[in-house]
C-alpha cells in the first residue's frame, strides 16, 4: 500500500526539488504541496498523511504549531514527521526532538532527503509488522489460557477476562495500573456497558473455573491459590497471573 507523503515547505524550489525526488518512488503517493501552517493542518486533518515533511517556519503558523496538532491527533493519524530548518538551534532541537524522525539542516539535499525518508519508512514497517505479530499471538495465548482452565466462551466474563489481560499485558507499566480505576473503566467503554458489570461478570466467570474448570491447570498456573484455604484470586490477581504468563510464552 502506497504512503502519502505531504510536502509543508515555505520556499517553492525546495517544494519542488523534494517533489521530484518521490515523484516516480514506488510505495509513494505525493499530495499537493502546502506552503502555510494552517493549510498544512488543513490537509492532515482531512486527508490520511501517512509522511510529512515539514520546514519549521512556514508562513502564517509556523511548524511549531503543527507539530502541537499533530501531538493531539490519535496515535492511528500521526504522520511520520521528517523536519527541514534553516536554524540548528539547540534550543530549537530540544523543543522538536521527542516529535520528529530525522532533522534536515538547510541548503538540503534533496537526494539525502528521498534516502533518510525511505530508511524511516523501512524501519517502521517493520516494527508495525512484528508489533502485530506479536499482538496476534499474545491475543491466541491469553484466548487459550481461559479456555484451558474451564472459563466458558460464552459468559460475557470470557471477554471482558481477555481484553482486560490485554490491556494489562500491553501497559507499560503495570504495576501503576488500578483495576479499578483503569482496566475495569476501559474494558467498560469497549463494550458499552458500566465498570461495576465488568468487574461482577468477571468475578463470576473466575469462580465458575474454580468451581467447575480444570483444576489441574488451575494448579499448574496459580499454585498455592488454587488450594481449599486460599480460594480463587482477585481479579486483579488473575489478570496479573495471566498476563505474565502469556508474555513469557511470546517471548520465548
Amino acid at each position: 500500500m502506497k504512503k502519502n507523503l505531504l510536502i509543508a515547505s515555505n520556499n517553492q524550489m525546495d517544494a519542488k526539488g523534494i517533489e521530484g525526488v518521490f515523484l516516480n518512488q514506488e510505495g509513494i503517493c505525493l499530495l499537493p504541496c502546502v506552503f502555510s501552517g494552517r493549510d498544512a493542518i488543513d490537509t492532515i486533518f482531512s486527508r490520511d498523511v501517512d509522511l510529512l515533511i515539514l520546514d519549521l517556519f512556514l508562513h502564517d503558523l509556523d511548524g511549531i504549531c503543527v507539530l502541537d496538532f499533530i501531538g493531539k491527533l490519535n496515535e492511528d493519524r500521526r504522520p511520520l514527521v521528517f523536519v527541514t530548518t534553516a536554524l540548528a538551534d539547540d534550543r530549537l532541537l530540544q523543543v522538536i526532538k521527542n516529535r520528529v524522525i530525522y532533522c534536515f539542516t538547510k541548503p538540503l539535499k534533496y537526494e539525502i532527503i528521498q534516502l533518510r525518508v525511505l530508511e524511516f519508512m523501512r524501519v517502521y514497517e517493520r516494527e508495525t509488522e512484528n508489533g502485530d505479530e506479536m499482538l496476534d499471538l499474545l491475543e491466541s495465548q491469553i484466548a487459550s489460557g481461559i479456555r484451558a482452565l474451564g472459563v466458558p466462551a460464552h459468559l460475557k466474563g470470557y471477554y471482558y477476562l481477555r481484553d482486560a489481560i490485554r490491556i494489562y499485558a500491553m501497559s507499560g507499566s503495570p504495576v501503576g495500573l488500578s483495576i479499578t480505576n483503569d482496566i475495569y473503566p476501559t474494558v467498560a467503554k469497549i463494550y458499552n456497558t458500566r465498570p461495576p458489570l465488568v468487574e461482577h461478570a468477571m468475578r463470576n466467570a473466575i469462580e465458575i473455573a474454580w468451581t467447575r474448570g480444570n483444576q489441574s491447570t488451575i494448579r499448574d498456573y496459580f499454585g498455592y491459590t488454587s488450594d481449599d484455604y486460599k480460594g480463587k484470586p482477585s481479579n486483579l490477581e488473575f489478570v496479573a497471573t495471566m498476563a505474565q504468563r502469556a508474555l513469557t510464552y511470546v517471548k520465548k
